[in-house]
């Protein structure tokens, strides 16, 4: 699936606001007039109704194409990387700041930074973004066909689970979206279980049991280490009791620790989904 990796509808929402904070409205008029974007986004006469304009422009048409002085580039890039040239992260947009950096992470970004240089200063300069991982990793395409992948096979109800950790991570409540990065996965195996071996998972009540069925029928292969009893090293048990850490209580979790379980399930859902999707062929 050849999805392009851009900054996502959050992202630009926030970045729009974030150029809300720049000094005048005459600065934010200024910068539509060098993209061309001024008959598109009329002047508005404040700085709160043009960066509000520019927004909602920018959320419904991300895709249209302004010329800079790299070539043409799309409006959703442009407004990104606007903002983390013109505003600095300060008291006042430390929460939008905080905001964007928790979108762009699951866009598949990260904002590059300098540490406060003088003594006692709280906040960062952002210099730029930054890919998370290689682009061959292709962690936005994995996420974007997992979705495809729970709803051609109805799995609501792990479907619901992955949207509330992305929501999660985005609101900053890192154990919740552990916990349900935890909950997706298990129930994504539950319903693989289910739907190849309805009588026989009906029998098995819990989610370890519903996974030992998988690997007797063979989905889950004891040789290559992707599950096993005892003691033995495998990958589903070992990432199940990662999982199972740093949920629940405040404190116990980051940013980047929530962000990598979060990823970690994405990639392990997309095979194991892809993998029933051979199964069913």
């Amino acid at each position: 699936m050849n999805i392009e990796q851009a900054p996502g509808r959050g992202s630009i929402a926030i970045a729009c606001d974030l150029l809300g904070c720049m000094g005048t409205n005459t600065e934010l008029e200024g910068l539509l007039f060098e993209y061309d974007l001024d008959g598109d986004i009329p002047a508005r006469g404040s700085l709160a109704k043009t960066s509000h304009a520019l927004k909602e422009f920018a959320t419904r048409h991300p895709s249209h194409e302004v010329m800079t002085d790299f070539g043409p580039r799309p409006l959703r890039d442009v407004v990104v990387d606007e903002a983390i040239a013109r505003v600095p992260w300060n008291s006042k947009t430390d929460a939008l700041w905080q905001k964007l950096e928790r979108y762009l992470s699951l866009d598949g970004f990260a904002l590059l930074r300098e540490p406060a240089k003088a003594w006692g200063a709280d906040f960062p300069t952002i210099t730029g973004r930054t890919l998370t991982m290689p682009i061959f990793v292709e962690l936005p395409q994995a996420d974007s066909e997992l979705e495809a992948l729970l709803a051609r096979f109805n799995m609501t109800v792990a479907a619901r689970h992955l949207q509330s950790a992305k929501e999660n991570v985005v609101q900053g409540d890192w154990e919740a979206a552990n916990a349900q990065s935890r909950t997706f996965l298990e129930a994504l195996t539950n319903a693989i279980a289910d739907g190849l071996y309805g009588t026989e998972a009906v029998a098995r009540s819990s989610g370890l049991q519903k996974r030992q069925l998988l690997a007797e029928k063979g989905f889950l292969l004891k040789e290559k280490h992707e599950f096993g009893d005892g003691q033995g090293q495998s990958f589903l048990p070992g990432l199940a009791k990662m999982l199972h850490t740093d949920g629940s209580h405040p404190g116990t979790s980051t940013h980047y620790d929530a962000l990598f379980r979060l990823q970690l399930v994405v990639v392990t859902g997309r095979w194991l989904l892809k993998r029933l999707e051979q199964w069913k062929a």
